[in-house]
């Protein structure tokens, strides 16, 4: 019988989203059950931790038991791993798709960690820009994706089952990371508290765009510093806001916001319209909002776009703004995890500045989700 990577890839990818109690859970439970010999002779509960079950159920149902160890216990499936010598925990190792990473999450990050495994999950992409994805059962109650780097901390070491595909198996157009033919860039405001932007500039950031003001007008809590941490580490910055206009005089004050934030610095500024209150509005009234801003902001001297989703580019952007006005267009997968997928660019769209292409990215140096991008001029 052939193994193929792709193969497990797809089946632990297929359970993605699932939560526990449904019926997708009570599945690879009951697949890692109806295995026999049972490991230990332990039948796994449904209140029971299943990452290390859901490791197993994959290889289970892909008829891979002769070449991955079965097991609910992450320690007991690491002892199997050694005894068929396909434990891997040299820091130097560059994991490929289809391995299982096994975790520790007492790990301080100094030495070679040693410790007992906590978690496990299969890689399912391949490294780019030092940084890989990992399935896993019982994450967040589901299953469901992290972002990890190589020789990144807690992790403790990877079962390389022996493959009949030796390399990785790429899967065309998709990375964790843009290729480098694009300049790569976050957009970031409050909500991602405190950033370690050293840690930012190491991911190979080469911009942001921050919140300029919130709801009332007042600069975003976190502007000041995450402007000056990107003249620190020279990421060129550029700045949005985002818009709950309905008259003239609400957009003209949100454009008098943003230039009293800017406090005469000469930074880009875009002009979020997404807001559902909006969209009665039409393509006429979006117009006269969107003129009334810039032109405020043209009278300051400060450069603006428009930062919208495709489908308010097509329905509810006016043919002068489509020719006139340079856009930053979000557009993500169906089933955005983070990933780019150069597949996934807008098409059809005149001034096409920058695309947003996830709102789940995950950097160094940034706590949660953070929307990921990149410019095309």
């Amino acid at each position: 019988m052939q193994h193929s990577r792709q193969v497990i890839v797809d089946k632990v990818m297929s359970w993605l989203g699932c939560h526990e109690g449904d019926a997708t859970h009570k599945h690879i439970i009951d697949v890692y059950n109806a295995h026999i010999p049972l490991a230990k002779g332990y039948k796994v509960k449904y209140t029971d931790k299943w990452c290390a079950t859901t490791v197993s159920a994959a290889a289970i149902e892909c008829g891979y038991t002769d070449i991955i160890p079965i097991e609910c216990s992450c320690n007991r499936m690491i002892a199997l791993a050694q005894k068929m010598g396909i434990w891997q925990e040299s820091d130097e190792y560059i994991p490929k798709k289809a391995d299982i990473v096994l975790y520790d999450w007492d790990d301080n990050g100094v030495g070679d960690n040693k410790g007992i495994p906590d978690h496990t999950g299969y890689v399912v992409s391949d490294v780019i820009y030092n940084r890989f994805e990992v399935c896993e059962g019982n994450k967040s109650d589901g299953v469901n994706l992290r972002n990890m780097s190589v020789n990144g901390k807690y992790i403790r070491g990877y079962i390389t089952p022996k493959y009949d595909d030796k390399g990785i198996v790429a899967t065309p157009n998709i990375a964790i990371r843009p290729p480098k033919k694009y300049k790569f860039g976050m957009d970031v405001s409050s909500y991602q508290g405190t950033i370690d932007f050293a840690k930012v500039k190491n991911e190979d950031i080469q911009f942001a765009i921050l919140r300029a003001t919130v709801k009332d007008q007042s600069p975003d809590q976190y502007f000041e510093r995450n402007l000056s941490e990107c003249i620190k580490y020279k990421i060129p910055a550029s700045v949005y806001k985002y818009s709950r206009a309905l008259t003239i005089d609400q957009a003209r004050a949100e454009a008098q916001g943003v230039i009293k934030a800017l406090k005469r610095r000469k930074l880009l500024v875009w002009y979020d319209l997404e807001d559902n209150t909006q969209t009665p509005l039409g393509k006429t009234g979006i117009q006269i909002i969107a003129n009334t801003f810039m032109t405020e902001l043209f009278n300051a001297g400060l450069a603006c776009g428009i930062y919208c989703n495709v489908n308010w580019y097509n329905n509810l952007m006016s043919d002068y703004l489509k020719q006139n006005v340079a856009f930053w267009i979000a557009r993500y997968k169906k089933n955005d995890t983070g990933s780019f997928d150069e597949s996934h660019k807008p098409t059809g769209i005149k001034n096409l500045y920058g695309w947003q292409y996830t709102s789940k990215g995950s950097l160094s140096g940034i706590t949660g989700n953070v929307d990921l991008d990149i410019n095309l001029m």
